[in-house]
Formats: structure tokens, C-alpha cells, sequence
């Protein structure tokens, strides 16, 4: 049973126990609330009445919204890095441009799933990545190289760079064309665009192989 203390005026100190329940709480509301109406609902109100709290104990827990949603988005990093292992799985044995093709799938299909939570992660941002995200991302990006390591020759570091540069070529074609700043561009045509250069990088590779 968790004991509340009292501090030296004599209110009632929350065991820390309850203050970390009390502040997944939050951060659970946040994340439904960035699922069901995206970053533009998300309030230190919005939360507050969604966790069944008063909006002071937001700012009690967070140093402001911004590292709530932060923390919020780790969760979302967290089901995209399950998400495209799990269908990496299904693909361990194909060759390579099969595996990215899957791969980018997965994560347009991810996006289209979750629209909401997948924008909130590139919100502009002026605080640091949490540990959580900064771990996903790693992990996401070993994923990639390990990849590129077992079904082409190259190094370790080429493998790296090239990891980076796909990812953020895959993601910037799938976002620029959700927000319609690909210009005569669509959201439809994302999937083609993104197959064609993963197709690219991929015949490039393989002839490396010759």
C-alpha cells in the first residue's frame, strides 16, 4: 500500500508511486487525444479533463506541453519500430530490394493507419528527444543497415549513411505529399514515387555485386 508523506507544512506528499501513475496518466491522455484530433487538440485543458485531473497537475508533472508530447510520441515511436519489424519478419529470407519494398510499405501503411499520431511526431520541436524516441529511431535505423549489410557488399559505415539517407528520403516524399507540398504531386502518387527510388538504391547496389 503506498503511504502519502507530508511535507515540512504539512500537506500530503504523494508516495512516488502514485506520482509516476499519475503521470503515465497524462501522458496516456495525451496520446489519445493526439490520436482522436492530432497536435492542434492537444491542451494542458484537453489533457487535464481527459485524465480526470485539474490542468495545474500538468505542469506539475511536465515542465510544459511540449515535453508531454513528447513523451506522448514515444509511444507512437514505439508501435512504428514494432510495426516494421514485425512485417521484416515475414520477409527475412527475400533479397533486397523486395525487403526495402516491403519495408517503406509498411511504414506508408503505418502512417496511413495512424495519420494523427505519425504527423505529432514532426511537430517542430525546441526540447530534446526523450531517451524512448531517441532508442526507437536507433533501433529503426540498425534495423535498416543490417539490412543493407546482409544483402549488399558494404561497410559498416557506408551502410550507416546510406540507412539515413534512405529513411529520410522515404519519409520526406510520404510528408511532403500528406501536407501538399509536393505541388502537382498527390498523396496517391507517394507510393510510386517512394517504390521508384527504393527500386534505384536497390539496382544500384546489386550491380555493385557484378
Amino acid at each position: 500500500m503506498n503511504v502519502a508523506h507530508k511535507n515540512g507544512k504539512g500537506r500530503p506528499r504523494k508516495a512516488q508511486a502514485d506520482r509516476n501513475a499519475d503521470r503515465q496518466a497524462l501522458i496516456d491522455a495525451a496520446f489519445a487525444i493526439l490520436r482522436d484530433g492530432g497536435s492542434a487538440a492537444l491542451t494542458a485543458r484537453s489533457v487535464a479533463e481527459r485524465a480526470g485531473t485539474a490542468v495545474g497537475s500538468v505542469y506539475t508533472a511536465f515542465d510544459s506541453l511540449e515535453a508531454l508530447r513528447l513523451e506522448a510520441n514515444a509511444i507512437t515511436m514505439e508501435m512504428l519500430r514494432t510495426h516494421l519489424v514485425q512485417a521484416l519478419e515475414i520477409h527475412s529470407a527475400d533479397a533486397l530490394e523486395p525487403r526495402l519494398l516491403h519495408l517503406a510499405d509498411a511504414y506508408i501503411a503505418f502512417a496511413d493507419a495512424h495519420r494523427t499520431i505519425w504527423a505529432a511526431l514532426f511537430e517542430p520541436r525546441t526540447l530534446p528527444a526523450p531517451t524512448a524516441i531517441t532508442d526507437s529511431i536507433a533501433s529503426l535505423f540498425a534495423v535498416l543497415e543490417r539490412i543493407l549489410r546482409e544483402t549488399a557488399t558494404i561497410e559498416a559505415q557506408e551502410a550507416s549513411l546510406l540507412a539515413r539517407s534512405l529513411w529520410s528520403s522515404v519519409h520526406g516524399t510520404l510528408f511532403l505529399a500528406e501536407i501538399g507540398n509536393l505541388g502537382p504531386i498527390g498523396r496517391d502518387q507517394a507510393p510510386a514515387l517512394i517504390h521508384a527510388l527504393v527500386r534505384t538504391v536497390a539496382k544500384g547496389l546489386d550491380r555493385r555485386e557484378i
